[in-house]
């Protein structure tokens, strides 16, 4: 069996590597706990940061990867940060993908991983950033559909079915007004 030769950048077979990557879209990533109350309610946090004109951005515990960072350990460190609560990854949920948008002009690529139930001392051993978040709530998932944007509660809802049904949710949004080519 006769093998390609290998690529000659000479010829321009192929870019270094830095060239290449040059080429490459851009994205982010971020990772975030999917966690509930002892009923299995989700639980997600107020932030003070991010404000819509309802003023009401619930959020998942995570947050972006730092440099050279894992998803395990971003969702775990910004979970502690966030919450003051040290909690473990568990299985991961889902992966959800964002596309670039005005205010943010590079592709987002989330995990996120089961983080479990919360004991009644756990949901009163939190202990919000007042810098990044004012609140946290436990509701039932429909509950939550009253103060989410579509969005939030599409992904919502996809992570909650993955975590009932022991499958992993792959979840995309398009932007506003491009072709779904899928």
């Amino acid at each position: 069996m006769a093998f390609p030769p290998e690529p000659d950048p000479d010829k321009g077979d192929w870019l270094p590597p830095d060239q290449y990557i040059a080429t490459l879209p851009r994205a982010t990533a971020y990772a975030s706990l999917y966690v509930t109350d002892s009923r299995g309610q989700p639980v997600l946090l107020n932030s003070s940061v991010y404000r819509t004109d309802s003023g009401q951005v619930w959020q998942l515990p995570g947050g972006s990867l730092d440099q050279g960072e894992s998803p395990r350990v971003a969702a775990e460190r910004e979970t502690l940060e966030e919450t003051g609560l040290s909690l473990k990854c568990g299985r991961l949920l889902a992966v959800h993908f964002l596309p670039p948008e005005p205010y943010w002009p590079a592709a987002k690529f989330g995990l996120i991983f089961e983080g479990g139930a919360l004991t009644a001392d756990q949901l009163a051993g939190i202990r919000l950033d007042p810098a990044e978040h004012t609140e946290w709530d436990a509701r039932t998932v429909a509950a939550w559909g009253d103060v989410l944007t579509p969005r939030s509660y599409d992904r919502l809802t996809a992570v909650e079915s993955a975590a009932l049904s022991g499958t992993t949710a792959y979840i995309e949004h398009v932007a506003p007004g491009s072709v779904d080519h899928a």
